[in-house]
């Protein structure tokens, strides 16, 4: 038999697209249909004109990308990104366009299946594929004469062969060369505690794990308010307390003595108040004697000469004014001594 003509043999082709960057693309396409949709709309539109408008956008868009220029990933964004800002009119800007709305928009196209997930997601990997990654960042364009190479290319050796996340509850996909990456950050991975106790616990759990049941947990210790103030992990408490039982009790030691030295200054403190108490008396007393001295010279002086009359009243009331506040000092000092001598009396049982 004739050998095959090399010039008619099918060349066959990877068509492996990087599922996490399809899914982002086809995020992205929604989000732009979405927020297309409120720019050109209103509080006044139906369910049904938004969902007219938002059909109409969403074929716009696809005929806008497929036949506009591009090269790279950023390329699309950047197209995906003037499409929208095209869309915004000057209702849009009176009546505001907040991302709350968007995400509202959003979660409604979706109710009603305007723009179906799977369509979405198949133009996605339709730009990226044939579009808009030349550098082939996101895809993969390996040749093969036969489809047994391509089988167990795509089967095993592509990069970018689809990938699901074994751990538990994880629903990621992603590319084969992004495993590791996905690896090292996936929340449902069960992971060696940080902390070294032994447990195994979810990485999105071990914040919770490390400050709650987990044994190496730092703590304080008991005497941390005298002195020893270093964390201990919680499973060697028990033997910090045993090690270190001399260093606690020179520490409670040192504390009495600061302690009783405290009590002394409170007590100097509370007899200096005393021994001011009894000057303010003194004082209290002399003032009495002198009122009693000025009324009875009062009642000697001319009650016929009104001046000198008012001239005494005016020193009766200035002197009346001086008592009270006096009056007034000191039951704020037998206050604050009653309060002195209760905390030293309670300091002292200590």
């Amino acid at each position: 038999m004739p050998a095959d003509d090399p010039s008619e043999r099918r060349t066959l082709t990877c068509d492996h697209v990087c599922p996490s960057t399809s899914a982002n693309v086809a995020t992205k396409l929604l989000e732009a249909i979405a927020r297309a949709t409120v720019y050109q709309t209103n509080f006044l539109s139906t369910s049904a004109s938004k969902s007219e408008k938002a059909s109409s956008c969403a074929r716009e868009l696809e005929r806008a990308l497929l036949d506009g220029e591009g090269k790279t990933l950023k390329d699309l964004l950047d197209a995906i990104n003037n499409w929208t800002a095209s869309k915004r009119g000057f209702m849009s800007e009176v009546l505001g366009s907040s991302d709350e709305n968007v995400r509202a928009m959003e979660k409604e196209l979706d109710l009603v299946d305007v723009w179906p997930d799977s369509k979405r997601h198949a133009l996605a990997v339709r730009l990226v594929r044939d579009h808009f990654d030349v550098n082939h960042q996101a895809h993969c364009s390996t040749s093969f004469d036969d489809e047994e190479g391509l089988y167990a290319h795509k089967l095993k050796d592509c990069s970018f062969r689809p990938m699901s996340c074994e751990n538990e509850g994880c629903v990621a996909t992603y590319s084969l060369k992004n495993q590791e990456k996905h690896d090292s950050m996936c929340s449902f991975k069960v992971i060696d505690c940080s902390l070294g106790c032994g447990a195994r616990v979810m990485r999105q759990d071990m914040e919770a794990h490390t400050t709650g049941p987990c044994e190496m947990r730092p703590v304080s210790c008991p005497y941390a308010l005298i002195g020893c103030d270093g964390p201990v992990p919680q499973r060697t408490m028990p033997n910090h307390l045993v090690e270190n039982a001399d260093n606690h009790l020179r520490m409670l030691y040192e504390a009495s003595a600061k302690m009783s030295i405290r009590v002394e200054e409170l007590e100097t403190w509370a007899n200096d108040l005393v021994a001011n108490d009894n000057t303010r008396r003194e004082g209290i007393r002399a003032i009495d004697t002198a009122l009693l001295a000025l009324e009875t010279k009062h009642l000697e002086l001319d009650t016929n000469t009104t001046k000198h009359t008012a001239k005494l009243e005016a020193r009766v009331r200035e002197l009346e004014s001086t008592v009270k506040k006096q009056a007034v000092e000191l039951v704020s000092v037998r206050k604050q001594l009653a309060d002195i001598v209760k905390t030293v009396s309670q300091l002292s049982k200590h």
